[in-house]
């Protein structure tokens, strides 16, 4: 298979795709069911609650504290 060859196969199949993800968008019309919405509110509440407890260990491990603890543990 030529360089050429290979070039137009990947873009027909991507220009295909493109097609049936237009396709799939215009169908549903940017309409989302009761069960993804309710999928993605929890989706968003879960992601807030990480948020929340990555700062409070961001805010830990940076803490001058907890170095100096970490060291003395090394010790004993």
């Amino acid at each position: 298979m030529s360089g050429t060859t290979m070039v137009v196969a990947i873009v027909a199949i991507v220009m295909g795709c493109l097609l049936e993800m237009s396709r799939h968008r215009a169908r549903s019309n940017g309409k989302r069911d009761k069960e993804t919405e309710e999928a993605l509110a929890a989706l968003r509440e879960e992601n807030a609650k990480l948020a929340e407890r990555v700062a409070t260990l961001e805010a830990i491990v940076t803490d001058r504290g907890f170095d100096l603890d970490q060291q003395i543990r090394k010790l004993g």
